[in-house]
């Protein structure tokens, strides 16, 4: 067996070191221009192949250039850029070598199950014309079926796409009814009708879908996930969920869109995803938010007749997300909104707080101050105890209920109430046109990842603590709603 580079791995010297680049990352080291010296003797090596045991200096070398190369071949492992390969293996054509032994983890083993697999094409002319082309180039075979959308299946993988005159698509590779629920699906959220598409589209679509096919079989990374690797220094590539390929025409363009599958895994976990995936411009289920609003001291957000409301950015625009698309986005959010809603609808009796259970709370107090002192609204706040850890807080102007919240504690019950009475009359003032009905914000929503940071206090990341209170108090609830 030999390591080599990958054919894709290219450097360049740079003034105190080289630059490395290969399929899906970079690194860059220093240490001087010797580096670059030292990359050119073994990137000859390298290429053309070595036993494993030789990737270490020569005996005699000198302890710097000893020095140099471990750290060179150290960050090509971690990058993923070195690859092992049996220098007699029967492999394909050159271009397609070349290209497994750059992205493949084994070449040989990513070969032996193309060639196993029996491709069929099923779709019109001339999509599926375009698909053949693009796996017969690879030295593959692949039978052809007559059908009105086009689907290529392979052993127990598929991938589904559709075009029309203006706009294609090709969904993520999964099973064969799960991949042509989604293509319909797609099709219609990309309001695709029967029209033949232009060459320029169809050899995009048809060849975009033979290489996904070809990937999943192989053992490949799916092109929607254009990172591998990535070092600690840099943010994580972000992948699309479930990605979608859309080309349009005018201009001429594709890109990798999120997917909210009706068939697979549902939303991600991660909140910031979960909204990458509902508000996505081209396959979202709702418009994208918008933030043109005053974001002091509440953050807004506007998703089509939804006004969200959160104390960041993306709180809010998640928060507007979630209202348009008129359901929870996970089963904590669910059972809490549920929950709450039927406990306020019992009008249950309980112990009538003082403003001493919450006043000394720097958040509560927060955003009471900023409905009665900034916003100037004349508002009232009752705050009972309906259980050991169930608080029920409304804010009322007049005979007007402006908002209301059932939390584990008399403070948290408080601000997210007076949050939402804030937020609904910060709107008002700049023109939205809120509705009369009490606004709700409870900590049952997802909440982003706050700072671990010693210094960091309560009220610096409220509310992304109270969910870890939301089990004990969703239990609560139930007690209650059952009594």
């Amino acid at each position: 067996m030999l390591v080599r580079l990958r054919p894709v791995v290219h450097a360049s010297p740079t003034p105190t070191g080289l630059h490395v680049r290969g399929w899906a990352s970079s690194f860059t080291l220093t240490g001087g221009k010797g580096l670059w010296t030292v990359w050119q003797r073994i990137a000859v090596s390298l290429a053309d192949g070595v036993p494993p045991a030789d990737l270490v200096a020569p005996a005699g070398a000198p302890p710097a250039v000893a020095k140099a190369l471990a750290m060179i071949v150290e960050q090509l492992r971690a990058h993923d850029m070195l690859v092992t390969v049996d220098p007699d293996w029967a492999g394909p054509a050159d271009e397609i070598r070349t290209w497994l032994e750059s992205v493949a983890p084994n070449p040989a083993e990513t070969w032996t199950r193309l060639q196993a697999s029996e491709i069929t094409i099923t779709g019109p002319s001339p999509l599926a014309d375009y698909a053949l082309r693009a796996i017969t180039s690879t030295g593959l075979a692949a039978s052809v079926v007559a059908g009105e959308d086009l689907v290529l299946t392979a052993g127990d993988f598929a991938v589904a796409a559709g075009a029309s005159d203006t706009v294609g698509f090709v969904v993520h590779p999964g099973t064969y009814e799960d991949a042509v629920t989604d293509a319909k699906a797609v099709a219609r959220r990309l309001d695709i009708r029967p029209a033949e598409p232009p060459d320029v589209l169809a050899a995009l679509v048809g060849s975009a879908a033979a290489h996904r096919l070809l990937c999943a079989v192989g053992g490949l990374p799916d092109p929607s996930a254009e990172f591998i690797v990535h070092s600690e220094d840099e943010l994580p590539p972000v992948v699309p969920h479930l990605g979608v390929l859309v080309a349009r025409i005018d201009p001429f363009r594709a890109t990798y869109h999120p997917w909210l599958s009706p068939a697979r895994t549902s939303l991600p976990l991660e909140p910031l995803r979960a909204l990458d995936v509902l508000a996505d411009a081209e396959l979202g289920p709702v418009p994208e938010p918008s933030m043109d609003l005053p974001q002091v001291p509440a953050n807004l957000a506007v998703c089509g007749t939804s006004l969200g409301i959160g104390t960041t950015a993306d709180a809010a625009r998640l928060d507007a997300v979630v209202r348009e698309l008129g359901e929870a986005i996970d089963l904590t959010q669910s059972h809490g909104d549920t929950l709450r809603t039927a406990v306020r609808r019992r009008r249950l009796d309980g112990t009538i707080l003082s403003e001493v259970d919450w006043a000394d709370d720097p958040t509560a107090r927060r955003w009471w101050k900023a409905l009665t002192l900034r916003f100037g609204v004349p508002a009232t706040i009752e705050v009972t105890r309906l259980a050991e850890h169930a608080v029920y807080a409304e804010i009322r102007a007049g005979e007007r209920v402006l908002s209301w919240a059932i939390e584990a504690t008399p403070a948290d019950a408080v601000a997210f109430a007076a949050l939402a009475a804030t937020g609904a009359e910060q709107a008002r003032q700049a023109g939205v046109d809120v509705p009369d009905e009490p606004f709700h914000l409870n900590g049952a929503a997802p909440s982003m990842t706050h700072s671990d940071t010693s210094w960091v206090t309560r009220d610096w990341h409220w509310p992304a603590d109270v969910r870890d209170r939301e089990p004990a108090l969703q239990a609560e609830l139930m007690r209650l709603v059952e009594r």
